[in-house]
């Protein structure tokens, strides 16, 4: 019998520091959005920022690129800010 997990087990697993996730978060957003990335609060939704689940498809799949980790994109709208998300990742290793 195949036990179900509960979708809260689903976590980012990036394999970067969490300070470099952030770095890179706000200037991703802040190249998205033309602002300067001081005025990114990353404690601010997505939402906030105009970032819908269309975007955050796209940015799950940018983030793949970049780190070479697989990124679901539904986990960009279960932890709907950069502080949130970062938190929420767990690096291996």
């Amino acid at each position: 019998m195949e036990e179900k997990t509960a979708h809260s087990a689903q976590v980012p697993n990036i394999p970067v520091s969490d300070a470099e996730l952030k770095a890179w978060m706000v200037t991703y957003i802040s190249d998205l959005l033309a602002l300067d990335a001081a005025q990114v609060t990353t404690s601010d939704t997505f939402e906030v920022f105009g970032m819908d689940s269309v975007e955050a498809v796209v940015m799950a799949g940018v983030m793949e690129e970049e780190f070479g980790a697989p990124v679901e994109p539904s986990l960009l709208l279960e932890y709907p800010s950069i502080d949130l998300f970062v938190a929420a990742n767990v690096k291996d290793g």
